[in-house]
């Protein structure tokens, strides 16, 4: 499940927080992507209309963001990388392109099942294979 920009507006406003124009582009890029930015790339891509917003502002509101439960951070690196897909899924890392694609089949066990079937109380997971993607092999590309 990702949550729709009106979805992250609303606990936003429900939490206290204020919702400038900044956090407001904010959450219509994040909303709107499938792809798992960085917060220099959302600085980049969001900056195209508001030249004005500051990696800080990004920063401030993925932390805001993360505390609400709405988006999760995948660590990668040097650069935390935003997940808005909170379902159960698989994440594939291609090491050619850095790209990363959910792919939702396979058998996962949701948290719950686990806790009913196990009495094992999971507080965060992801699963990720690494390889190269379908654009990266047909440009012969090599692991990364």
């Amino acid at each position: 499940m990702a949550f729709t920009a009106e979805q992250m507006e609303a606990a936003l406003r429900a939490a206290g927080h204020r919702l400038t124009p900044q956090r407001r582009a904010i959450i219509q890029y994040l909303a709107a992507t499938e792809t798992h930015p960085t917060a220099r790339r959302i600085r980049e891509e969001v900056g195209k209309t508001r030249p004005s917003l500051s990696l800080a502002t990004v920063y401030n509101t993925l932390g805001t963001l993360l505390r609400l439960g709405l988006i999760k951070l995948l660590e990668f690196g040097e650069e935390n990388r935003v997940e808005t897909n909170l379902t159960p899924h698989i994440n594939l890392v291609c090491t050619g392109c850095d790209r990363i694609i959910d792919f939702p089949e396979g058998k996962l066990y949701s948290p719950q099942d686990l806790l009913e079937k196990t009495g094992f109380q999971v507080l965060d997971f992801r699963l990720e294979y690494y390889g190269l993607c379908r654009d990266c092999r047909e440009k012969g590309g090599r692991h990364g």
